[in-house]
């Protein structure tokens, strides 16, 4: 009998076959864009750079923000063996945050599409959070997009004047199903909603993107190039994008509108392309990521794999199937770098008047010290790579699989890995944090579904630190051994190993 793995190279074999040559037929129709919405001292974007939980001052480093409202006209699509199909069409409003370089000239012709995160039923901009140093350095542009009802509640409750025309209304005449049977993953909605407009809203601003005439309001210049991304249930948007609508919809060139995808920690099962789809069966194709024409790298952390297992699937190169997996061997799903750039917490409140969930309380072990795990340092590595696949056609390196026990799945998180001496998770994508640890680092917690989101780690006390490295000098010596092969490799930007060399100057080991 073949295995699992022999199996889902058949079906992805053969659905390179199915779609290679094919050249994609569907053309967005522009939407309209208005004047950027004014900054004032009693009104301001929601997650606004000046307003995160940690300002950013992006004058001083030579960008400017600015927030558009978007308008056109949507389809509602369902699923079908040839492909997505329209239902209805309707009018949508959303709005837009960009930022850019403020001088044209140091704009790198990238343009980073974010479908900004609804989980905590407010944007969430996680992916510019864990890369917007990379991203500034190299003068690329950010576009983040609301592109949920539930978020455009919380806009209109953050500021009802300046998002009182941001809409996602249901397209159809009559309610293709009640609230109770709206798909769990598309909720929070409602059934005079419709969540499923995403995919004409991401094809069309994507198109006006890079579309001279209507870029030029919004950029110096249109986009060279065009990366969709997202992290979490937008991870999960970008690779239901890409699955279904990558080779289909072209831009002004004739060519794929997006250029390439780079996308974290995506759910297991396919976001539903409208709010009323039923979910997909275990072992349906649909939920193994399909060949899109372009590159595409999907990260997953270790703290993602317990939902993850049966989602992978080989990496290739083949033409219109070029596709990198990587498993990040130590890091959580969440970190508490990323919340910095989350809207501060007046804002927040104003936007759906509650406090975080606090995970300890339902989640174990309790007690334990949150995971600081600086996942941020692969995402810079996996941009550069992406970059140099979609410019120079330079595939990126292969990681090998974390290394799963026999009958991983359903295990605690904390035991499904093959590890180390140190406890730490053998395989995946490495850092010196794993491969010379002063920790033990797990990356999620047991308990309800909420408690995957949330890794942990064990310091070693001093006596372990001693006894593995002596003295601090060949503490150092080790990390920088590492970061060098891992620069060397591709796996670090020499920047972030750079940071990484004077963390450990100052780490108190032994």
């Amino acid at each position: 009998m073949r295995s699992f793995h022999e199996m889902l190279g058949g079906v992805v074999a053969a659905a390179v076959t199915c779609i290679a040559g094919a050249s994609p037929a569907e053309h967005p129709s522009l939407p309209e864009i208005g004047a950027p919405l004014p900054a004032t001292r009693t009104s301001h974007p929601f997650s606004a750079s000046a307003y995160q939980k940690k300002p950013l001052a992006l004058d001083e480093r030579g960008y400017v923000e600015l927030e558009y409202l978007v308008r056109g006209r949507a389809s509602v699509y369902d699923r079908s063996g040839r492909g997505p199909h329209a239902l209805a069409q309707g009018s949508y409003t959303t709005r837009i945050l960009v930022r850019r370089p403020k001088n044209g000239r140091r704009f790198s012709g990238t343009v980073i599409v974010e479908p900004m995160n609804p989980s905590d039923d407010a944007d969430l901009p996680i992916m510019w959070a864990e890369s917007y140093e990379q991203f500034i350095a190299d003068g690329d542009v950010w576009v983040g997009i609301t592109i949920k009802p539930n978020t455009i509640a919380a806009l209109k409750a953050f500021d009802s004047v300046r998002y009182a025309s941001v809409t996602m209304p249901n397209p159809r005449s009559a309610p293709a199903c009640a609230a109770s049977e709206i798909n769990a993953f598309s909720r929070p909605t409602t059934p005079a909603d419709e969540s499923g407009l995403a995919w004409d809203i991401l094809s069309q601003i994507g198109m006006l993107l890079k579309s001279p005439a209507s870029a030029a309001r919004i950029l110096s210049r249109p986009a060279q190039r065009l990366y969709m991304t997202g992290q979490s249930q937008t991870a999960g948007y970008a690779r239901l994008y890409a699955s279904l609508f990558g080779e289909r919809v072209a831009g002004p060139d004739g060519k794929p509108l997006y250029d390439g995808y780079l996308y974290s920690g995506s759910p297991p099962w396919q976001v539903p392309i409208n709010q009323c789809q039923e979910d997909l069966s275990p072992g349906d194709p649909g939920l193994i990521t399909a060949p899109s024409g372009v590159p595409v790298l999907e990260i997953f952390t270790q703290g993602d794999m317990g939902t993850n297992i049966a989602s992978r699937r080989p990496d290739s190169d083949s033409p219109g199937d070029r596709f990198r997996r990587w498993e990040i061997a130590g890091a959580g799903h969440v970190d508490p770098w990323e919340a910095l750039s989350f809207a501060n917490d007046a804002d927040m409140a104003r936007a759906h008047g509650r406090a975080n969930d606090n995970a300890d309380e339902v989640c174990s072990p309790r007690g334990t010290i949150p995971t600081d795990f600086p996942v941020r340092y692969t995402f810079d590595a996996a941009w550069r790579a992406l970059d140099a696949w979609v410019q120079h056609g330079v595939p990126p390196q292969h990681a090998p699989p974390l290394q799963l026990v026999a009958n991983a799945d359903g295990l605690p998180p904390d035991r499904m890995f093959v590890v180390d001496s140190h406890g730490n998770a053998l395989g995946g994508v490495r850092s010196p944090y794993v491969d010379v640890p002063t920790a033990r680092w797990i990356g999620a917690k047991s308990g309800p579904f909420v408690c995957l989101f949330h890794g942990y780690k064990i310091p070693m006390s001093h006596e372990q630190l001693q006894h593995v490295y002596g003295d601090h000098a060949a503490y150092l010596g080790k990390v920088r051994a590492s970061v060098s092969g891992l620069v060397s490799g591709k796996w670090l930007t020499s920047v972030d190993g750079a940071a990484i060399v004077r963390e450990a100057e100052h780490a108190a080991v032994p």
